[in-house]
């Protein structure tokens, strides 16, 4: 038996700086090496999504597949009757602009790892995986100036050159169990340890001497445990011989962080570079972050073996998450709801079929997204298409799929940015027999 194993892991984090009241910038906020809006909070939320069903915009808790694991629904780990594993990188693009300027950007990453084993096969599976809840990896630059200190001063205003580079977010490490409990049922429980680890580095350079360049480090950790369920059924043979219609509905608990947060810079004491803790005994030091609960459903129906439509629907309830550093950016969350619509063709599956163009999977759909961030008025709306194909192995239930998709998120009113997002998902699944029975016994 072969056995799928990786390390993965991924930073991401959030960042504010605070410029003299008195100032005056012209700024390009415009994040550099990720989406501006991932520097709000605790960053964007990350969707888990199976690889199977990710070219159809949706998260696959109603569809099951002996061909890719899934950590969209725990429920579908005690249907698997193969040793599964999954490794998935990803590659996004972002072009933002906002009502004076532009900027480009693309960000190459692992997304997420999973390994599941049949303990009973097609009865009880465990499962072990690493991904990513939420993501915030940006660089910001800003020029500006402002009246100097000294009013007697006859020096003109000074100019400042600030970058903001983040990385980090929360991780989820989790284990669960899978049972099928009857025929056409199952449920399934997972047990997590969710990390966070956010780290933001503040640069500062002015055009007068007087003004010393400022270099800040604001690093935020902490963990909590989650909880997460379940259920999935199907009833095959509804309205003809071919088909099957399934439901899918998972339920992932609120899952709360006591985190703690350092502010730190150098300083020159005694003639040598120190690095100097500002925040050191300080009441903000310590803190709560708290991911909201969350609630997916889904329906798929089976036309025929070669046809099948998902549709889906995510609601979150950030209206009660936290983030106790700053109650502005916690004011800004509001509760998510995001809908998908996908279909998919399996010309695989037909034995007389012949050529490259049969022998692939094919994925198409579309999402919206209300957002969980609502700014001056404006919810931050996200509309993605996509599409995606499937690489099916003759000789075992290992494939390839390859998603893609592109879409709108923000507006450019009330000073903000709106972002065309490209991109695409690369996932290596690989599935074999746990127990394969002897050929002569």
């Amino acid at each position: 038996m072969r056995l799928i194993s990786a390390i993965f892991f991924f930073t991401v984090v959030i960042a504010s700086f605070l410029l003299p009241e008195n100032s005056s910038a012209q700024a390009r906020d415009l994040a550099s090496s990720g989406s501006f809006y991932s520097g709000f909070g605790f960053g964007l939320p990350v969707d888990v999504k199976s690889p199977y069903t990710d070219g159809m915009g949706v998260a696959g808790v109603s569809t099951f597949t002996n061909m890719t694991t899934s950590t969209a629904n725990p429920a579908h780990w005690g249907l698997i009757g193969f040793t599964q594993g999954n490794l998935t990188l990803s590659m996004n693009g972002f072009r933002a602009t906002d009502r004076n300027s532009s900027a480009e950007n693309a960000l190459l990453a692992f997304k997420n790892f999973q390994l599941v084993i049949p303990v009973l096969r097609n009865r009880l599976g465990v499962s072990a995986s690493f991904t990513p809840l939420t993501r915030s990896n940006f660089e910001v630059f800003e020029e500006g100036n402002f009246d100097p200190l000294d009013v007697s001063s006859q020096t003109d205003d000074v100019n400042f050159i600030s970058n903001i580079a983040g990385t980090g977010g929360i991780n989820r490490f989790e284990i669960g169990m899978g049972l099928r409990l009857t025929e056409n049922l199952s449920a399934g429980y997972g047990f997590s340890a969710n990390l966070l680890a956010q780290q933001q580095e503040s640069t500062v350079a002015f055009s007068d001497a007087r003004y010393a360049s400022i270099l800040t480090n604001r690093d935020l950790s902490g963990y909590g445990y989650g909880h997460r369920f379940g259920l999935f059924m199907f009833k095959e043979d509804l309205f003809n011989e071919d088909d099957q219609l399934s439901v899918g509905a998972s339920v992932n608990l609120p899952v709360t962080i006591d985190a703690t947060r350092t502010i730190s810079t150098f300083r020159t004491v005694e003639n040598q570079r120190t690095l100097i803790e500002l925040n050191e005994g300080s009441p903000d030091r310590n803190g709560t972050v708290t991911l909201p609960l969350e609630f997916n459903a889904g329906l798929t129906y089976n036309l025929s073996r070669f046809v099948n439509v998902t549709a889906e629907m995510l609601m979150q309830e950030w209206d009660e998450a936290r983030y106790s550093y700053s109650a502005q950016q916690e004011a800004y969350y509001k509760n998510r709801v995001k809908t998908g619509l996908g279909v998919q063709y399996h010309p695989y599956r037909d034995e007389q079929a012949d050529g490259l163009l049969s022998g692939l999977k094919y994925s198409f759909g579309t999402s919206y997204d209300t957002g969980h961030l609502s700014i001056n008025g404006n919810d931050i709306e996200t509309i993605l298409f996509n599409a995606g194909i499937g690489v099916i192995s003759t000789r075992s239930s290992s494939s390839i799929d390859l998603n893609f998709h592109y879409g709108i998120r923000g507006t450019q009113s009330s000073d903000l940015v709106k972002e065309n997002i490209w991109g695409f998902t690369l996932s290596l699944n690989l599935a074999e027999f746990m127990f394969v029975r002897p050929k002569f016994q």
